[in-house]
């Protein structure tokens, strides 16, 4: 099983492939040069740390937690609860309005407050796995918008047409199964993430014309990290909401 480097390194990785130097970060994120050449030699980074420099390298800011290896801040943390079916139902009529609804769609689903539901996220082990594969990263992340392995299926297949059964996401997460460049496109098309940077950060090859995804997708993308902070109660006021959008 292929292991991921450690913070420093990955976060290298992607400054290589944005063409940035690390002053160029400090700048770009608000931080103290000498705070952040610490992290790239091996320094443990700070939470508000993380916060400034995800926007910074045009990360989500649970994602860069993730790629840290770190628990998640409060106000990061999925809702929990049995909530694939209604974020699977919120993408597939919010996927199919036309673009300035899908933005109504998405600034009603950001004004409602972060809840926490009782019981874990869907599908994912009761123990976490190594968290240092690249597929188990990915998984990581996309647990972060509260999808166990179910969910991942149907949301992948929603989002990139490609379908797969549960277990072989559970397998991907454990390090069992490697993901192909294939797979590391749809997951770039899923967590709304460029899939060269993506790629890069793994240090995984992209298939030779990764998918683009089109301007739906993406939005949908950017919804879903919008989806995971809701309970069940509000996935449904915004399905409702995304049923009564639809053109007439």
């Amino acid at each position: 099983m292929t292991e991921l480097p450690g913070f420093a390194a990955l976060t290298a990785r992607l400054l290589d492939h944005q063409g940035l130097e690390p002053a160029d970060l400090a700048r770009r994120a608000d931080v103290a040069e000498a705070e952040l050449a610490a992290v790239l030699d091996g320094a443990a980074p700070g939470e508000a740390l993380l916060r400034r420099l995800a926007p910074a390298l045009g990360l989500d800011t649970a994602d860069l937690f993730e790629i840290a290896a770190l628990p998640l801040p409060e106000d990061l943390v999925p809702a929990g609860g049995m909530a694939t079916t209604s974020i699977v139902a919120v993408l597939r009529f919010g996927k199919a309005l036309p673009a300035d609804r899908r933005a109504e769609l998405r600034s009603l689903v950001e004004s409602l407050p972060h809840v926490r539901q009782p019981g874990r996220i869907e599908g994912l082990p009761v123990s976490a796995p190594d968290p240092r594969s690249p597929g188990n990263l990915l998984m990581r992340m996309v647990a972060a918008r509260n999808l166990g392995w179910t969910g991942t299926g149907k949301v992948f297949r929603l989002l990139t047409g490609r379908s797969w059964m549960a277990d072989a996401y559970g397998r991907i997460a454990t390090g069992e199964t490697s993901p192909t460049p294939d797979l590391v496109a749809d997951f770039a098309v899923v967590l709304g993430l460029p899939a060269d940077g993506l790629a890069a950060l793994l240090g995984m090859p992209l298939p030779p014309d990764p998918p683009r995804p089109d301007e739906a997708a993406a939005d949908s993308a950017l919804l879903l990290r919008g989806l995971r902070r809701l309970g069940v109660g509000q996935l449904r006021e915004a399905e409702d909401l995304a049923r009564a959008l639809q053109p007439a």
